[in-house]
This record gives structure tokens, C-alpha cells and sequence, in this order.
């Protein structure tokens, strides 16, 4: 008799399970089955809003793996890439969209726009899917019935970028900025760029018996032409000037083509470039006072070889470059300086950035051959022989200009767009 009830009670237990699981099945199996990938604090709001899917734990176990990226536009907005990727029944099914979210943009807007592109992403396969029935749209933006975007700025963006540092006590006053302002106009083909920049440090120190005042100036005019090859290729085109007190020198002209290789296709430079960048650059130079080398002039070839590792997100982007160059003309003289920068966006158009250097220098050859006061060598007034030099920089940048400019063109400066040429502020390459 207690046999016959547990049998019954086994017999029961496993119907109700197996009901419940078939029952499960019916229900779970009518939703398209999804896994969401890089929507980082946005995920649970794509998820309320977009509820009539399946979440899964495991792209395995998906039908359709959306995975999100996004990378810096040339007018200082964002371009996310929406990939929805067809796993199980849609194996082989891949789609690719693309929301281009303007720098003005809040972070509300950004997100109902993302959610919209990911709904648009997933309709072949919810129609696949038989639930295309249920879904109902319209097209909200009426305006283009009515007129067309019209952009003031022709595709022109301007950014400008300021560092100060003041200081002083009862004997002595430090004031040091440095300020660039760059122009740049971007397309698929071509890109365009001027940027001009000046550095002033003043110091001035004085007591009861003695008094001392200097001044640093340094200016720089850099301008650069980029031609797209093909995805992996490019090649460009530098004239520049430069004049340093510091360093000695006068003028500066100089004319520097070369060429570009990214390891990465451009056209998947989402969340990283690594490119390989070589330049060969005349130069003629004018000294304030004659060099140690009893100069008052002088014409060189430089060599640059750049490498440069860039990570891109939604908070900014991170990059590390070192670069090698040497004097053709004077073999022995090379350079070797390993830069890497920080930009984080705080707000529409505003960026805080960290700039940190390491040179290993060996090609001094614009120092004058006066000799420095004391004074002058220790505030650093003028430059010294030294095998080495380091330092970090903190600063604020702002852009402003086009908001139409969607084109996405990391080419020749390692996908940190709209940067001031770092390396060229403090010294000549």
C-alpha cells in the first residue's frame, strides 16, 4: 500500500514538472531570444522599454547577440555601432547599424535614441521570430517635410585648449600658460587641420639686494593635409612653423610628408587604433644666438617614425605614442619620446585631459653657445644639455562649431580627434 502511494506521488510530482516546463517552454519559446552587450548603465532601461524579448545570460544561448560600441565624431559627438549578430536559427544573419548622437545631446536623449536603433536592429529577426503582428511605428521627426538641415559652419570645427599655472610667495612670482586653437574640416577623403599655439612663462624673483626677470616664449603654426588611401592606408602632409626663446630658435620652418599604416581597418576603429606612422622632414632653422656649434643657421632632414595605441569609449579616450627620429644628415643625433594622454568628457563639448612624457634626447643641436646665468638654468629659462626629460600636463579643452560633421576619420593622429600636436609644444621633433 505505501508503495502504491509513493508510486503515485512520483508519477504526479514528474507530470506536474514536466507540465511546468512544457508550459514554460510555450511561453518562453514565442520571444526572440536576446543578448545585450555593451549597454553598460543603460542596459536595465533597454531592457524595461524593450521588453517583449528574452534575455539570456549567454550569447550561446541567444538568437540574436547585440553588441554596442561607439567612438568620437569629428565635431566632438559620438558614433555607437549597433552589430546584431545571428546565433542558432539566425546563424550567419548579421546586421549592422549606425546612430550618430550630436554633442549637444543629454545623456536621456543619447539613451532613447540607442534603444530605438536596437529595436530597429532586432526587427528582421522578431519578424522571423512571427511577432511582427504586434508592432506598430511611425516616424516622429516631421520637420524634413518642411525644410532642410542647414549648417553654418560648412563643416568647419574649431577647438581651443588653455593650461595656466600661477604661484607666488614674498620674494618671488611664477606665471606660465599655454593656449592652441585648432581649425579642422573632416570628410571620408580628406582631412584638413590648422592649429596654432604660444606658451608663455614669466618668473620673477627679487629681495633687498638682488632682482631677476624672464620670459619664455614659445609659438607654433602647424598645418596638415590627410588623403585616405584605402582602409588600412594613408598619407599626409605637415608644413609647420615654430620660434622658441627656450630653445634658441629664431624661426623654424619645415615641410614633412609620409605615410600611414593602421594595423586595424579604419572602418573598425570603435574602440581602438593601432597605427604605424613614418615622415621624413627638411627643416631650416634661424638661431637667436649662435649654437654651440657656432651655427647662426642651418638646414636639416629629420626622420620620424611614430607608433600609437588609442582606446576609445563613451567617457573619452586614452592614447600612448612613442616616437623615434634622428637627423639624416647628422646620424649621430636621435630622440626617443614616449607620450601618453587622457581626455575625459565632462560635458557637452568639454573635455579634461592628462598629458604625461618621457624623452630620452640626444640631438640638441639648437642650444646656444652664450653662456647661461645661474638664474636662467635653474627656472629654466633657457634650454641645457640634458640626456633626458619628463613631465605631466593637465588641462581643459573645448569644442564648438559644426554639429553635422558626422564623418568618423582617425587617420594620422591615432583616433585622438580635434588634439593639440603635443609632442610639438615644448620642443621641435
Amino acid at each position: 500500500m505505501r508503495m502504491t502511494l509513493f508510486s503515485i506521488v512520483i508519477i504526479l510530482l514528474f507530470g506536474v514538472m514536466g507540465y511546468a516546463q512544457e508550459s514554460d517552454t510555450r511561453t518562453t519559446s514565442d520571444y526572440l531570444h536576446v543578448y545585450l552587450d555593451g549597454a553598460n548603465d543603460w542596459e536595465n532601461y533597454i531592457k524595461v522599454n524593450l521588453w517583449y524579448v528574452d534575455y539570456v545570460r549567454d550569447p550561446l544561448l541567444s538568437q540574436v547577440h547585440v553588441l554596442i560600441a561607439s567612438q568620437p565624431t569629428a565635431s566632438g559627438g559620438l558614433q555607437y555601432q549597433v552589430l546584431c549578430i545571428g546565433r542558432n536559427n539566425f546563424e550567419g544573419k548579421n546586421d549592422t547599424l549606425l546612430l550618430v548622437a550630436p554633442i549637444e545631446n543629454t545623456n536621456r536623449q543619447t539613451r532613447d535614441q540607442l534603444t530605438n536603433v536596437i529595436t530597429m536592429g532586432l526587427m528582421p529577426y522578431l519578424a522571423a521570430n512571427g511577432q511582427q503582428k504586434y508592432m506598430f511605428f511611425d516616424y516622429t521627426n516631421k520637420d524634413k517635410l518642411l525644410t532642410q538641415s542647414v549648417d553654418r559652419w560648412k563643416n568647419w570645427v574649431f577647438t581651443t585648449t588653455f593650461n595656466t599655472n600661477l604661484s607666488a610667495d614674498q620674494t618671488s612670482e611664477l606665471f606660465a600658460g599655454d593656449g592652441t586653437i585648432s581649425i579642422a574640416k573632416i570628410t571620408d577623403q580628406w582631412k584638413h587641420r590648422i592649429t596654432a599655439g604660444l606658451s608663455i612663462s614669466n618668473n620673477n624673483y627679487e629681495t633687498s639686494t638682488y632682482s631677476f626677470s624672464g620670459q619664455t616664449i614659445i609659438k607654433n603654426i602647424n598645418l596638415l593635409t590627410v588623403k585616405s588611401i584605402n582602409d588600412h592606408w594613408s598619407w599626409g602632409l605637415q608644413p609647420s612653423f615654430y620660434a622658441s626663446t627656450y630653445s634658441n630658435v629664431k624661426t623654424q620652418f619645415s615641410f614633412a610628408p609620409g605615410i600611414e599604416y593602421d594595423l586595424y581597418p579604419y572602418s573598425q576603429s570603435v574602440n581602438h587604433l593601432f597605427t604605424l606612422r613614418y615622415r621624413i622632414q627638411p627643416l631650416y632653422n634661424t638661431y637667436i644666438d649662435s649654437t654651440v656649434f657656432l651655427k647662426t643657421k642651418e638646414f636639416l632632414v629629420n626622420q620620424i617614425l611614430d607608433a600609437t595605441y588609442t582606446h576609445i569609449a563613451s567617457w573619452g579616450n586614452i592614447s600612448s605614442t612613442l616616437t623615434a627620429s634622428n637627423y639624416i644628415n647628422h646620424s649621430k643625433a636621435y630622440r626617443l619620446d614616449w607620450v601618453n594622454q587622457l581626455n575625459i568628457r565632462v560635458a557637452k563639448g568639454l573635455y579634461f585631459s592628462v598629458t604625461g612624457n618621457i624623452s630620452l634626447i640626444n640631438n640638441q643641436l639648437t642650444i646656444s653657445k652664450v653662456n647661461l646665468k645661474p638664474e636662467e638654468i635653474i627656472l629654466q629659462q633657457r634650454e641645457t644639455l640634458t640626456n633626458y626629460s619628463y613631465g605631466v600636463q593637465v588641462g581643459v579643452r573645448y569644442t564648438f562649431g559644426s554639429i553635422y560633421n558626422n564623418v568618423v576619420n582617425p587617420r594620422y593622429e591615432g583616433g585622438v580627434n580635434i588634439d593639440s600636436e603635443v609632442i610639438n609644444i615644448e620642443t621641435p621633433e
